[in-house]
């Protein structure tokens, strides 16, 4: 209940965020209780996890989606860098790069340490006690041909979709403080640098996976979409498997303002 009360008593874009982040890196550590990592999400809460998409309360555990974990797992460390937050009267956002130290011990396989990387973006709305209703944690990783990351509850496609496989639409449409995250480890930027980030894409050939399906979302306050993109790279004759992730907000005329997005490696 003290985090809980952390989540309500912040009082900053900044302060929400880093409150929600540390009672969920918490949570991974001791994630054998799934209780204390549901807390910090609203109800019906929609989750982007390396394996796919996700509604609370279904099948996959949040904590285990994220650090990659299997019934022998124990989570040696939880960390995080690279924050950035923004946000309104209405909601706040965040991004955060959360490493995770996994030692597993199988029996008949012996003990194995492995160290992921994935990128958050997290939304916070202020109706729902700023709980988190909307995120996606893409995973860090060599991009393969094959792979997914399966979108369950699929809608058809909107502008924002539009706007993840056409870099120079989201370059017009980022904001001054967007949040961006590509799927090579150095590629981040907030502010200026990921404008300069989405402009160096200006050549890349990006197309959205049809057969995985698009879920894309607007209201009053925030709109997401979430999907299976291929990445076209010349260089190497082939067409690379990506996760796509973005958060945007209303403005005028029905234009949007992208506050944050990620791509990452699909499994």
């Amino acid at each position: 209940m003290c985090a809980l009360a952390g989540f309500a008593s912040a009082d900053t874009p900044e302060s929400r965020g880093k409150a929600i982040l540390q009672a969920q890196l918490a949570a991974v550590k001791k994630w054998s209780d799934p209780d204390p990592m549901v807390a910090t999400f609203a109800k019906g809460a929609v989750v982007l996890l390396p394996q796919g998409e996700e509604t609370l309360g279904g099948p996959r555990d949040i904590a285990s989606g994220i650090a990659f974990l299997n019934p022998h797992s124990t989570v040696k460390e939880a960390t995080y860098d690279h924050f950035t937050a923004g946000g309104n009267a209405s909601v706040a956002w965040f991004g955060a790069e959360l490493h995770f130290t996994v030692v597993s011990t199988e029996p008949g396989y012996g003990t194995s340490t492995e160290k992921h990387t994935v990128r958050a973006i997290e939304l916070l709305d202020g109706s729902a006690g700023w709980k988190v209703a909307v995120a996606a944690f893409t995973n860090v990783a060599k991009l393969q041909e094959q792979g997914s990351c399966e979108i369950e509850d699929k809608t058809e496609p909107g502008p924002l979709a539009e706007l993840i496989t056409g870099p120079h639409s989201l370059a017009r449409a980022l904001a001054a403080d967007a949040i961006v995250f590509g799927t090579d480890p150095s590629e981040r930027g907030a502010g200026a640098s990921a404008k300069a980030l989405v402009a160096s894409w200006h050549d890349l050939g990006l197309s959205t996976d049809l057969n995985q399906g698009i879920r894309e979302i607007h209201n009053s306050t925030y709109g997401y979409a979430m999907m299976d993109v291929h990445l076209a790279s010349p260089k190497l004759g082939k067409s690379l498997a990506m996760s796509a992730f973005l958060l945007a907000l209303p403005g005028p005329d029905n234009t949007w303002s992208v506050v944050a997005l990620s791509y990452g490696a699909t499994f």
